[in-house]
Order: structure tokens, then C-alpha cells, then sequence
């Protein structure tokens, strides 16, 4: 038997070298778009214009409004957006392990630490400045209290147990999957009076001492039948409430789920989820379940089992059913709080090896989770490393346009390195039609070089970088993700080109430095040539669209088949819009797009005027059109 301090010993090395571990990745990637958010919602000096933010997103507020408080004490660095993620991380292996110890036995929640800590999916999200590790966190310390509560049933743990699930509640909306879990746990055995999962029958001897963890008989027939049972719940929705219209409010904002791409649920899903929760390694977590061991004394499994199966099953059973018959509101990570079950059950497998198989197969899950982490979880894009290299490039002299959006990692690294430092013309303050844009860019005219960071799928970049490249040519080109990054020079050679995929190249045309002025019920007639890249068969289609620059509709639209063609062969379109005696006054662009017809997939527009082609989108955004009444 060890003794307590060689236990908190042991499990104090692990959670600093599991902390070592989480925290020595923090500055490895740039942040990407949802931390930048993040980064742009714990901005502003007041509390409630974050918590305004906040409520326009599709998340609750708990997470913002502490990492607000946070920066306001230690700035806004990238390690300090992301430390409290890795702090989060500690304290949810400390609630992993204070849990298993009391729903099992103490070796086992070291075991299950352990695991957890080497896991893939854990250590992603303690390195994102995101709330995910704080929601794993609860998750487990809403676990352990839970098992307290249950052992004990008294109105202070009822508290602490209602209060913790209603911060739950308040750090993400899939904490309430949770909630339901040890609510239908609750309901389903409480029931049986003095059965609770709380090691009523362990086989360890070192926890006889420990009065407090075991249930006593009649404690939960007394919480029943007082209906006390669900008293921690409805504590959790009370202090819940006032957010809830909120909630309906951001539900009805998004009503096909959150604005992540939607996953679809299917038996790849299901497989991508097996994928990251195994590391990719399926056998060795289902080794430790071979018949073979069991000779060792163990705690039984039999109590704690419903309570583990509801907490590893559950959550992603529900989500996934939403997804498929109510809206799209899967994503993997929010089934982050159900990690610590799949970790406390292989470490019961593990307990039942002996201690040199047990230290040997320990080593290979860990070893395995950890080499499998480069693959399953793919780096972020290296916008520090992008923004850099242009500041670097740059000339002290040489002015700059900018249309970052303020919540972008652009918009961070940008305002972290002074990408506007010198002369910058920022344009992301609201929009701008093409004539505004050719009079700001006269100030330009005696400039030597001029260059561009500008999102690649926007009007207003079409008519910038095309009037511009009307008497320059490119010196420096480059793009990550939606942003280009372009310099025009005098003495460059070499004008934009681009083309769709590899099918067809825009040869001739109206270009985005070209406007008409028309008005309702004409007809807007253009000439553009094409050329085949390669065999052109008759799935192709062409669509040209009159779309209005403030919200984006389509006033009309004109969609015919390309036809087919052999490599090389020139492509002459013809195509006319009538402008639409409904169509509203104001400034409209022409959108051109290339997709195949069969599918509905539109070709990527890549500009390839030399070096790597950029990618610009799937639309060419072409002359500006001025409707008048």
C-alpha cells in the first residue's frame, strides 16, 4: 500500500510534467481565426463591450469574460492568450484524477492522468487560445462533485455541484450534454437506496479509512424522496437563466448551427471520431481488456460502469442525432468533455495487468498518442511567419493598403507588429465602390512601389490590385489562406493572369478596373475570351452574376454551358443581363465563375502571374456596374 504523501507526490510530478508537456507548444503556431476572434473579443478595455461581442457570437460568455480580466493583468501575447488553456488543462488531469480515485481507486486515477494527459485531443486544445480545455476542465470537477454529492448528499455540495454545472453552462452550450448525463444517471439510480458509484465496493484496502467517499445507506432515498435529487440541476438552469435569451437570440441568429463547416453524420464521423479519441492505434487501448489479465485485485468495475457509459456516450450520441435531424451542430471538439471517461476505463484495463505489462503498455499508449499527434492534429497556418516576411520586404518609404477584418489573425499580427507603421491606407472601416477606391489610390500615382494586404474574395481587392496593376507590375506576391499580399512596381514586369483550376485560362474581358453606368430594365452586354487548358468536356458551365456590393445578392444572372473544347482552343462568350426594373439603385460588380454543372462546384479562380498560383476564391469579381434609377 502507498501512502498519501507518496501518492501526492506522484501525482504532483505528473501534472507538471503533463503541464511541461501542454505549455512548451504554446508558441510553436500563430494563431488562426478562431483564436484571433478571441483575441479580438478580450480587446476592448470594458467588460460589457466584450460581453457585447460576445452575445453577437454562438457562444456563452464565461471563457471570454475571464480571459478578459486575465489580459488586462498580463497583455495580450500570444503565450498569454494561450496560457490559461494550458492552466485549465492542469486543473481538469487534477479533476480526471480526483475523480477516478473516488469512482475507483486512486491508482486508477493516476493511470487515467496519465493517459489523458499524452492524449492528442487534450493537448491541442490546451495550446488554443479557446475554451475548450476550460470546458474539460468543468466537465471533470462537475464529475468529481457529482460523486461527493452522491456519497453525501448536503445542501453545500448541492450548491457547489449546481453552481460548477452552471459554469458549465456559461463556458460552451455542449457543457449542458454533460449536465444531462449525470441527470439521467441521477434519475436512472438514485432510486436504489445506498447504491451509488462511488466505490461501494472497492477491493482497495487503502480507502477504508475514508469514510467520506463511501455512500451510506438511505442517503439517496432521502434525496428522492424530498426531490433534493434534482435540486443541483435546477439550481444549474436558475443561474442559467438570464442567458437564455441570449441563447434563443444566437440560435436564431445561426440557425443552421455554429459557423464552423458542417460535418455531416456518417460512418466517417463516426470513424474520424474513433480516429482521434484512439490516437489511430486501435488495439492498444483494448489490449488492457484481454482475458488473459484479471488476476489482480481490483476495484469492481460494476458501479462505476453506467455512470462511465452515460459520460463516454452520450454527448456524442446526442450531438450527433441533432446533426442529422434537427441542424449541422456537430464538431469533434465539442466532445471534448467526454475524454476523461475513455481515459478512466483503459486505466481499469490497465489495473488489471501486471505492474511491468502495466508500465510497459502505459509507455506505448502514451508514446503512441503522442507520435500520432503531427498527423491528426494539423498545424495552423504561420501568419506571424507570413506577416513578418512582408514587413520585412517592405521599405520604410513604401505605402501600403490594408483591409484586415479587426477580428482576424491579419488584424493580430498586424496590430502585434506594426504592420501599419509608416504609410497605410486602411480601408477595412467600412465598404467602398469602386470610384471611392480610384481616388484614394491617386494619392499613390508618384510612388514607387505600392503594396496590397487585402482579403482575396472581396470586390473592393478586385478593383484595387487590378488598378494598380494597370501601370505596374508585380515585385512580391504571395497569400495565406483568404489574404493576398502583392507589391506593384514602376520597373516590374509582368501583369495579373488568372485562370479556373486547370480546365480554362480568363484571357480577355472586362476587368475590375472598368465600370458602367447604367440603369433599371437595360441590358449589359460583355464580351470574354477564354482559353482550354486542357480538354474541355461538355460539363462545364459558365455564370455570369450582377451582385450588389452592400449584401451581396444577385440582381440577375446569365448561366450557359461552356461546350467542349481541345488544349488551346480560344473560348469567345457573349453573354447579356437585364438589369431588373426592381433592382434597387446603387453599386453593383459583375461576378464570373467557372463550375461544373453536374455539381454545382465551382472552379478555384488561382492567379498565377508567376511562381506558385495564388488562390483567389472560386469568383472572378469583375467591372463595376452603377445602377441608376
Amino acid at each position: 500500500m502507498i501512502a498519501r504523501p507518496a501518492w501526492l507526490l506522484l501525482t504532483s510530478l505528473a501534472l507538471l510534467l503533463a503541464f511541461g508537456l501542454a505549455s512548451g507548444g504554446l508558441l510553436d503556431e500563430s494563431l488562426w481565426n478562431d483564436e484571433a476572434w478571441t483575441a479580438w473579443a478580450v480587446q476592448p478595455p470594458y467588460l460589457a463591450e466584450t460581453l457585447a461581442r460576445v452575445r453577437g457570437d454562438v457562444h456563452p460568455p464565461l471563457y471570454f469574460l475571464a480571459l478578459a480580466g486575465w489580459t488586462r493583468a498580463v497583455g495580450d501575447s500570444v503565450y498569454a492568450l494561450r496560457l490559461p488553456s494550458a492552466l485549465f488543462g492542469l486543473l481538469a488531469l487534477a479533476g480526471v484524477y480526483a475523480a477516478g480515485s473516488r469512482l475507483l481507486d486512486r491508482q486508477t486515477g493516476l493511470l487515467a492522468l496519465a493517459l489523458l494527459a499524452t492524449a492528442g485531443f487534450f493537448i491541442y486544445y490546451t495550446r488554443e487560445a479557446r475554451m475548450y480545455s476550460l470546458l474539460l476542465a468543468l466537465g471533470a470537477l462537475a464529475v468529481w462533485l457529482y460523486l461527493r454529492w452522491w456519497a453525501r448528499p448536503n445542501v453545500r455540495r448541492g450548491l457547489l455541484y449546481g453552481g460548477l454545472l452552471a459554469a458549465l453552462l456559461y463556458t460552451h452550450y455542449a457543457g449542458a450534454l454533460l449536465a444531462l448525463t449525470l441527470l439521467v444517471h441521477t434519475l436512472l439510480f438514485l432510486p436504489r437506496r445506498g447504491r451509488g458509484p462511488g466505490r461501494p465496493n472497492s477491493t482497495a484496502a487503502e480507502y477504508s479509512s475514508d469514510r467520506r467517499s463511501t455512500p451510506k445507506a438511505g442517503d439517496a432515498g432521502h434525496i428522492v424522496g424530498s426531490w433534493g435529487g434534482v435540486f443541483p440541476y435546477a439550481l444549474a438552469l436558475g443561474l442559467f437563466a438570464p442567458w437564455l435569451p441570449v441563447f434563443f437570440g444566437q440560435m436564431r441568429a445561426n440557425p443552421n448551427g455554429p459557423l464552423a463547416l458542417p460535418v455531416p453524420t456518417d460512418w466517417g464521423t463516426l470513424a474520424a471520431l474513433a480516429l482521434i479519441f484512439t490516437g489511430g492505434h486501435w488495439l492498444l487501448p483494448l489490449l488492457p481488456f484481454a482475458p488473459v489479465w484479471g488476476a489482480l485485485p481490483v476495484p469492481r468495475l460494476r458501479g462505476a460502469l453506467p455512470l462511465l457509459a452515460l459520460w463516454l456516450l452520450l454527448t456524442p450520441a446526442v450531438l450527433l442525432a441533432l446533426n442529422a435531424w434537427a441542424a449541422p451542430v456537430y464538431q469533434v471538439r465539442y466532445t471534448i468533455t467526454v475524454l476523461p471517461a475513455g481515459a478512466l476505463l483503459v486505466a481499469w484495463g490497465l489495473r488489471r495487468m501486471p505492474l511491468p505489462a502495466r508500465a510497459a503498455l502505459l509507455l506505448a499508449l502514451a508514446a503512441a498518442q503522442l507520435s500520432a499527434y503531427p498527423a491528426i492534429w494539423p498545424g495552423k497556418p504561420p501568419w506571424e511567419a507570413a506577416i513578418r516576411q512582408v514587413i520585412a520586404a517592405r521599405g520604410p518609404l513604401e505605402p501600403a493598403i490594408t483591409d484586415f477584418a479587426p477580428y482576424s489573425p491579419a488584424a493580430y499580427y498586424g496590430r502585434a507588429l506594426h504592420f501599419r507603421r509608416g504609410i497605410t491606407l486602411d480601408l477595412s472601416w467600412r465598404l467602398h465602390h469602386a470610384g471611392e477606391l480610384r481616388d484614394l489610390l491617386a494619392a499613390f500615382d508618384t510612388a514607387e512601389s505600392v503594396w496590397t494586404a487585402l482579403p482575396a474574395n472581396t470586390a473592393k481587392t478586385w478593383h484595387i490590385v487590378t488598378l494598380l496593376d494597370a501601370g505596374r507590375g508585380i515585385g512580391y506576391r504571395a497569400a495565406l489562406m483568404n489574404m493576398i499580399f502583392y507589391r506593384f512596381d514602376r520597373d516590374a514586369a509582368g501583369d495579373l493572369r488568372f485562370r479556373f483550376g486547370d480546365q480554362v485560362r480568363y484571357v480577355d474581358g472586362p476587368d475590375a478596373g472598368q465600370q458602367f453606368d447604367l440603369r433599371r430594365g437595360d441590358s449589359l452586354c460583355a464580351d470574354f475570351t477564354l482559353q482550354a487548358l486542357e480538354a474541355v468536356d461538355g460539363r462545364f458551365s459558365t455564370g455570369l452574376h450582377l451582385v450588389d456590393i452592400t449584401g451581396g445578392r444577385s440582381a440577375a444572372q446569365h448561366d450557359a454551358g461552356l461546350g467542349s473544347w481541345a488544349a488551346g482552343d480560344f473560348i469567345h462568350l457573349s453573354p447579356c443581363l437585364d438589369i431588373p426594373p426592381q433592382a434597387a439603385p446603387g453599386y453593383y460588380h459583375l461576378e464570373l465563375a467557372v463550375y461544373n454543372w453536374s455539381t454545382s462546384q465551382r472552379l478555384p479562380v488561382i492567379e498565377d502571374g508567376g511562381g506558385d498560383g495564388l488562390d483567389w476564391g472560386d469568383v472572378m469579381r469583375l467591372a463595376a456596374v452603377n445602377v441608376g434609377e
